[in-house]
């Protein structure tokens, strides 16, 4: 590895199944900025394990240290590997001249990972953050020699508090927005779609991203859905719980392995200027992942709403349901239509992957909501710098 701090083709005409998603990139320098967030890191477990002979460049903020000691831990050669001291939102990517030339001579792919949906973030961070990235795609598409493809992921919460369907094709719905993480997010979305004459770009867009199956760890970032979960685990025993209101509502979530996944195959098999959507075709109601929550916590829940037994529990806790924290985390359901998923769905058939639904791995969250209670990690910290914001 090495380290300079101080001291799109044509898709394929058929697919042949996962295996083909592979040795894609040959030797390109591949370009990465959001790591070490947690979904850049299950990005790179996925660009390891399928591109063993790319060159891995990371523009990195202030964490250094801790993404040398990630990228450690993968089997790649030294030199495949340049961690780039910089601020992915910043003028030229906070880099010098000479090192901001080179990237632009050399990088062949970019992905683009370096966003906040986080609603706890100040406004004008979250501008910093969202358009101060998305202006940098730009400005080094237009300067770069083999730039190739741009995979940009973004969320669903572009579409703010529209309350229908949302196609992959549209961004602007009439749409208002209740913080500056979204609402800056779509402007992003805009700015690069104006420019796709010198963006080779596809965007992906999901549903929140929680953290990879396969059990709690460090890259584990508090999300509302641990939240909400959290307050099942602290809610009284003695008695049924009543389901909070619009417990009907679907919980849209992906996990980060497997947004790695679609991500890849976005890059490989994706076309230039185009939105793709990636969401669960059936997702769980509310009242399904609390329920399941409640018997891992020893809980029990009301069948029904039945407002006699949420008048004794707001009697004997009047935060239950309408704390500040958990009106935020309920609101993270409520907001935002359905994704449809057109040709998200028809690429991950030619990738031969599937979204995994919430409940096959809904234990693994409650254990990560677990350790977090432990860890006293679920507080609700407003971010202040901007690699804070980016999960």
């Amino acid at each position: 590895m090495t380290s300079d701090a101080p001291g799109s083709g044509a898709a394929p005409a058929a697919a042949e199944g996962r295996e083909v998603l592979r040795d894609r990139f040959a030797d390109e320098v591949v370009l990465l900025t959001g790591f070490p967030g947690f979904r850049a890191r299950a990005l790179v477990r996925t660009l390891v394990e399928r591109e063993p002979n790319a060159c891995f460049w990371f523009v990195v903020p202030s964490e250094i240290e801790a993404a040398a000691r990630v990228l450690a831990a993968h089997p790649l050669a030294p030199e495949q590997l340049r961690l780039i001291p910089g601020e992915p939102c910043a003028i030229d990517l906070g880099l010098s001249r000479q090192v901001y030339a080179e990237l632009a001579k050399r990088v062949d792919r970019w992905f683009a990972l370096y966003q906040t949906t986080d609603s706890l973030a100040p406004r004008d961070l979250c501008f910093r953050v969202n358009l101060g990235h998305a202006r940098e795609i730009v400005e080094l598409s237009r300067v770069a020699e083999s730039l190739t493809h741009v995979t940009f992921l973004s969320n669903g919460a572009v579409f703010g508090d529209h309350p229908r369907e949302a196609a992959e094709e549209d961004l602007t719905l009439g749409q208002s927005f209740r913080g500056g993480a979204a609402e800056s997010l779509a402007l992003a979305e805009a700015v690069l779609r104006r420019r796709l004459a010198e963006v080779p770009l596809s965007v992906v867009r999901t549903p929140q991203v929680l953290a990879a199956r396969g059990g709690a760890g460090a890259a584990v970032r508090p999300s509302g859905l641990h939240r909400l979960l959290l307050h099942v685990a602290s809610a009284p025993s003695d008695g049924a719980l009543p389901l909070p209101p619009g417990s009907h509502r679907p919980v849209q979530v992906v996990p980060a392995d497997f947004v790695a996944d679609a991500l890849y195959a976005v890059a490989a098999l994706g076309t230039r200027g185009r939105t793709y959507h990636f969401a669960e075709a059936a997702p769980p109601s509310l009242a399904e992942v609390l329920e399941q929550a409640a018997r891992h916590f020893g809980k029990r829940f009301e069948q029904g709403f039945d407002p006699r037994t949420l008048g004794r529990l707001l009697l004997k806790n009047p935060g239950f349901w309408l704390s500040q924290q958990s009106s935020r985390a309920l609101s993270e359901w409520a907001d935002g239509p359905q994704l449809l998923t057109r040709g998200g769905d028809r690429l991950l058939d030619r990738a031969a992957l599937r979204v995994p639904p919430l409940l096959e791995y809904l234990d693994v969250v409650l254990k990560e909501t677990d350790e977090l209670l432990s860890q006293r990690r679920l507080d609700d910290a407003r971010p202040s710098q901007p690699f804070e914001a980016v999960a």
